[in-house]
């Protein structure tokens, strides 16, 4: 079992995540964050969208949002056209806090590849976005490197 592609996938996530968490701590955030910081980068959005997109429940979104708030990374106001929803926008520090993340998960993607050849580690990233967009999870892998 532990040569099978959930048992490998499933480790290395852990390991992957683990390794990033440590890094994100110092800024207030944790991996979860990452996806709203991401998708709030494009543009401002109503709190339930959030939670669609990321497909977590409304109450996961609204725990997520108050610590980005806690940490000046987000601000919420009323949409004016309907009091009943809260719009989140990126805040200065948010932006920078979205750019600081993106920084460490690219310098812990290179300590995770850096064992690999230079064509192995290339050709996992592009195994692992086919794989991503095969089954649904957003990836910006074909934009290419920032």
């Amino acid at each position: 079992m532990t040569d099978t592609v959930v048992f490998l996938l499933g480790k290395l996530g852990q390991l992957a995540t683990n390794r990033f968490a440590d890094r994100l701590a110092p800024l207030g955030l944790r991996p979860r964050h990452c996806g709203v910081l991401e998708l709030l980068r494009v543009a401002p959005m109503a709190q339930l969208d959030l939670a669609r997109r990321l497909d977590v429940a409304a109450s996961v979104i609204v725990d997520m949002l108050d610590q980005l708030e806690a940490v000046g990374a987000v601000r919420r106001t009323r949409d004016v056209a309907d009091r009943r929803r809260q719009l989140v926008e990126l805040t200065p520090e948010g932006e920078s806090l979205c750019r600081q993340a993106a920084h460490l998960a690219r310098r812990v993607d290179a300590e995770l590849l850096a064992t690999l050849e230079p064509g192995h580690a290339a050709s996992a990233r592009d195994v692992l976005g086919r794989l991503a967009v095969a089954h649904g999870i957003p990836t910006d892998a074909a934009a290419g490197p920032r």
